[in-house]
């Protein structure tokens, strides 16, 4: 089973606007991480303000072909053939934020990737949407329902050489 503090710090990050999640939904993160633990290409990382767990990024290397499977529409044809990684969670507590650790978390988990490409999914009301959009991931594709945004950006991984 996952680390309970990672679980109490999603629901300390995902209780707060445009999500207001709820122990429930805390419980279904947690069945849903301990799931994709025992998937080939999981990746975690972590990090913390002194002894507290301050925050969290995993993500899961998905196969050619795959896409999430509540988009709108079919992947873009150029990311259609290639495998890519996606990333499931990031969260920083708020009292931890500004402090860089959310770039440090995702540097650290794509870092090394044998993936072209990540794939992530943001609410476009929350404030972690623009911070994507800040640091290179480009819109390809939308969520059903809702309001997320599927956004993408290439890996500086082995691939390239």
């Amino acid at each position: 089973m996952p680390d309970p503090a990672l679980v109490r710090l999603y629901l300390d990050v995902y209780r707060e606007p445009p999500y207001r999640e709820t122990e429930a939904d805390a419980a279904r993160f947690r069945e849903t991480l301990a799931r994709h633990a025992l998937l080939p290409g999981f990746a975690l990382t972590t990090v913390h303000a002194g002894p507290e767990l301050a925050g969290f990024a995993y993500g899961v290397g998905r196969e050619p072909g795959w896409w999430h499977p509540r988009a709108t529409a079919a992947a873009p044809a150029w990311l259609r053939g290639s495998p890519v990684f996606y990333v499931y969670e990031l969260a920083v507590r708020r009292a931890a934020r500004g402090r860089g650790h959310g770039r440090d978390l995702l540097d650290r988990l794509l870092h090394e990737r044998t993936e072209p490409f990540a794939v992530l999914a943001a609410s476009t009301a929350a404030p972690a949407h623009a911070m994507y959009r800040r640091w290179g991931w480009e819109p390809v594709g939308a969520l059903t329902p809702g309001t997320s945004e599927l956004l993408a950006r290439p890996l500086p991984g082995p691939h390239l050489g």
